[in-house]
C-alpha cells in the first residue's frame, strides 16, 4: 500500500515547481524587447526564429504582427515603423494597417454573400462575386489599391480579354467596372483608404451588345401551335421538358419577366389576386437583377398557370383559388413529381432550329430572352406608357428608349404616314 507523501516532500516539490516557474518566467522575460518606452514589444516564440511584435491600440486591444525578420536590428525598425504608421492612421480615423487588394476584395465578397443569404442582396451580386474571385483577386490580389495605376489597369484589361477569349461587350465591361468600384467603395467605408485618394477605374468602352430579336405575332402563333403537339409522341423526361417549355413560353410572353433569375425562381406563393374596380388581375412577385417587384400578368396567363398546376401531382386536386390562398413554397416551373429543370435554353434552341426560327431579322440568334423583347415590343406598339412598362419589366426608361428606339417611327406611323 502506498503511503501519502510527507509534508517535507510536498514542500520540496512546491519549491522545485516554483523554481521552474521562475526560470521559465525569467527566460520568457529575457526574450522580450521593449521599445518606445515600453509601448512596443518584440518577442520570439519557440517554433519560429523570426521576431514577433505587439502593441496596444488606443481601444485597448493588443495588435500582434510578425516582422518576418531574424535580425533584431531589422525587426526593431519594422516594429517601430508599424507602430508609428498605426498611430498616425488612428489619429486620422483610419484602420491601423493598410490592407492588400485581396483582403479588401474578400471582405467585399463576404458582404455581398451575407446580403444574398439574408434575401436583401441583388441577383447581380453573383456576377460581381464571380468577377472578383475569378479575375480581380488573381490579378491585383497582392497589390495595394492605392498603388494600382492606369498602366496596371491597361495590362489587366489585356489579360482579362485573353482569358475571356473574346472582346467583351459593354454590358460585361460594366459588370467588371462595377465590381471593381464596389471594392473601392468598401475600402473607403471601412476606413482602409481615404475618400480623397484618387482611385483608378476600369474601362467601359467596348463592343455594343446586340439586342435579341423579337418574334412577330405570326411567329408567336406558329410557336404556340407547334408546342401544343411537340411533346405528344415522347415519354419520360423529354416529354416533360417539352410540356414545361410550352408553358414557360406562354408565361414569358404574357408577363415580360426575365427568363432564368425571375421565371425559374417563381413560386406559387408569389402569385396573388389584385382587384381593382371589380376586376381581378393576376399579380406576380419576381426577383431579378434589378431587385424585387410586382408585375401584372395578361388575363390569358391564368389558363397557362392552371395548366402548370394540373401537371403537378401534389397540387393538382386544389382549385386555383385554394392554391393561391395556400401560399405554397414550391416552384411554378417544375415537373410532375416536383423536380426542377436544370435549364430550358437548349431545348428551346432545338425547337427554333426545327421550325427555322432561330435567326431574327438582323441575323442574330434568338433565345428565350427574345420572348421578353417580344413582350416589350408589343406593349410599346400597343401604346403602353413607357414609364409603366419600365416598372412592369423591372428596367429603366433609359434602357427601354435605348433598346426600342428603332420602333419610334413605327409607333408614330399614323402621324408620319
Amino acid at each position: 500500500m502506498l503511503s501519502a507523501p510527507s509534508s517535507a516532500s510536498r514542500a520540496g516539490a512546491e519549491i522545485h515547481t516554483q523554481a521552474n516557474t521562475v526560470d521559465e518566467l525569467a527566460t520568457a522575460q529575457a526574450r522580450l524587447i521593449h521599445l518606445r518606452d515600453g509601448e512596443v514589444v518584440l518577442f520570439k516564440i519557440t517554433r519560429s526564429k523570426k521576431w514577433q511584435g505587439r502593441f496596444r491600440a488606443t481601444t485597448g486591444k493588443w495588435v500582434r504582427f510578425t516582422t518576418k525578420r531574424t535580425s533584431i536590428e531589422e525587426a526593431t525598425r519594422i516594429a517601430c515603423d508599424k507602430y508609428d504608421e498605426a498611430r498616425y492612421r488612428e489619429r486620422l480615423g483610419f484602420a491601423m494597417f493598410v490592407k492588400r487588394f485581396d483582403e479588401m476584395a474578400r471582405y467585399c465578397v463576404e458582404e455581398m454573400r451575407r446580403d444574398l443569404d439574408a434575401g436583401v442582396g441583388l441577383k447581380v451580386y453573383t456576377a460581381y462575386i464571380a468577377v472578383i474571385e475569378s479575375y480581380l483577386i488573381p490579378y491585383f490580389g497582392q497589390m495595394y489599391l492605392t498603388s494600382i495605376t492606369r498602366k496596371h489597369i491597361a495590362e489587366f484589361e489585356v489579360w482579362r480579354n485573353t482569358k475571356l477569349k473574346r472582346t467583351p461587350k459593354v454590358s460585361t465591361l460594366l459588370t467588371f467596372a462595377t465590381a471593381f468600384s464596389r471594392i473601392c467603395n468598401t475600402a473607403i467605408l471601412q476606413g482602409w483608404i481615404s475618400a480623397t485618394v484618387a482611385l483608378p477605374k476600369l474601362s467601359v468602352k467596348g463592343e455594343r451588345g446586340v439586342v435579341r430579336p423579337a418574334f412577330t405575332e405570326a411567329e408567336v402563333e406558329k410557336l404556340r401551335q407547334h408546342l401544343s403537339t411537340w411533346y405528344l409522341e415522347l415519354t419520360g423526361y423529354k416529354m416533360e421538358m417539352r410540356k414545361l417549355l410550352r408553358d414557360l413560353v406562354d408565361v414569358l410572353i404574357y408577363t415580360g419577366m426575365r427568363q432564368g433569375t425571375e421565371s425559374m425562381n417563381l413560386k406559387w406563393k408569389h402569385i396573388a389576386w389584385h382587384t381593382e374596380n371589380g376586376v381581378r388581375y393576376l399579380r406576380l412577385w419576381v426577383s431579378g437583377k434589378t431587385g424585387e417587384r410586382w408585375l401584372i400578368a395578361k388575363h390569358e396567363c391564368l389558363e397557362v398557370l392552371k395548366r402548370l398546376q394540373q401537371n403537378q401531382l401534389d397540387i393538382a386536386e386544389l382549385s386555383f383559388d385554394e392554391l393561391i390562398d395556400a401560399q405554397i413554397e414550391k416552384n411554378v416551373f417544375r415537373f410532375a413529381k416536383g423536380d426542377k429543370p436544370y435549364e430550358m435554353n437548349k431545348v428551346f434552341r432545338r425547337l427554333l432550329e426545327e421550325m427555322n426560327l432561330l435567326k431574327g431579322q438582323v441575323g442574330t440568334d434568338r433565345t428565350l430572352y427574345s420572348l421578353r423583347h417580344t413582350y416589350g415590343t408589343k406593349e410599346l406598339l400597343n401604346g403602353t406608357d413607357i414609364h409603366t412598362l419600365a416598372k412592369q419589366m423591372g428596367t429603366s426608361v433609359v434602357m427601354l428608349e435605348k433598346h426600342y428606339s428603332k420602333l419610334t417611327a413605327t409607333m408614330a406611323a399614323k402621324e408620319l404616314a
